[in-house]
């Protein structure tokens, strides 16, 4: 009775191994095997921090597959961007990033993901729409960009004030001149000519 129940107890236990050893493997090479047959999923695509970007800031596309890609590819429009690739080296990643460091205008546009697993490709039927808002003028300019600004500025209202100090000052001594010219003439009128009185007879001895 015992040994019918250890018996009993041992096969139920290697079955139940042998289940999970057989659910593994066909977790694990689902996707080469649909590979082979030419079919993959479609890989998912997100974008960080999201799908609306203001003009000049950073974005960056994420593609998610399973562990045994081999190369992640960024489509826009339908056609390869000018991204790189992203290649699966270790073989157990999952996703694969794309930075953009600066959108422009031309940026916007519909992306998508495909990935390769030996000689197929996924389905590129995800896309993701990116809008890019505002334009150039709409950038505030950081910091140090202002502190370069600010410096030339406040030279130049330097020198300027220094031109008009020295424009008053040549001013205010040509005015000492003519003043000083007036006082000379009108003090040489009243003495007369040297030798005569104002009366304009002549003084004798």
């Amino acid at each position: 009775m015992v040994s019918s129940f250890c018996t009993n107890t041992v096969g139920e236990d290697t079955i139940t191994t042998t289940l999970k050893v057989l659910l593994g493997l066909v977790l694990c090479l689902g996707p080469t095997i649909q590979a082979r047959q030419g079919y993959l999923p479609r890989p998912s695509i997100s974008a960080e921090p999201g799908s609306v970007i203001p003009w000049g800031t950073s974005v960056t596309f994420v593609c998610q597959g399973p562990p045994e890609v081999e190369v992640f590819l960024l489509e826009k429009d339908g056609k390869p961007d000018s991204l790189p690739d992203v290649k699966n080296s270790s073989g157990i990643e999952t996703e694969a990033r794309f930075p953009i460091s600066s959108v422009k205008t031309d940026t916007a546009g519909r992306y998508n993901c495909i990935y390769f697993i030996g000689n197929a490709n996924s389905e590129p039927r995800e896309f993701l729409e990116l809008v890019v808002t505002g334009g150039p003028s709409d950038i505030s300019p950081s910091p140090t960009e202002a502190g370069f600004q600010t410096a030339p500025t406040l030279q130049n209202y330097k020198v300027g004030n220094c031109v008009h100090l020295g424009l008053a000052c040549v001013v205010l001594l040509m005015l000492l001149v003519i003043l000083a010219e007036a006082w000379h003439s009108q003090c040489r009128s009243q003495r007369g000519p040297t030798g005569w009185r104002q009366d304009g007879t002549s003084q004798r001895d």
